[in-house]
């Protein structure tokens, strides 16, 4: 029976993890589908207009600057929090 209770409280750990990791993983996923998104784009554009690799190098710099607009908005939201918990902790005291 501890076996049970060992392997239930392993994978509630896991759990606990996962849920942890889940926001940081959806950010990866944003950034990566971000860039691929305007890289492709580019690149199909320039197969399509015969342009060859400008609107690619456009499409990768309009994914660089969605990239760094996505990580500014992100820490923004951060620091706000940041903020509204030292304020609430400063309430508490």
């Amino acid at each position: 029976m501890k076996a049970r209770k060992k392997s239930g409280e392993a994978t509630s750990s896991m759990q606990e993890a996962l849920r942890a990791l889940g926001p940081y993983m959806g950010l990866g996923l944003q950034l990566a589908l971000g860039m691929a998104f305007f890289a492709v784009g580019g690149y199909l554009l320039d197969r399509w207009l015969g342009t060859l690799p400008w609107l690619t190098l456009v499409g990768v710099v309009l994914g660089l600057v969605a990239i760094v607009a996505k990580l500014w908005q992100v820490n923004a939201l951060l620091q706000r929090r940041s903020r509204r918990s030292g304020r609430d902790a400063a309430h508490e005291k």
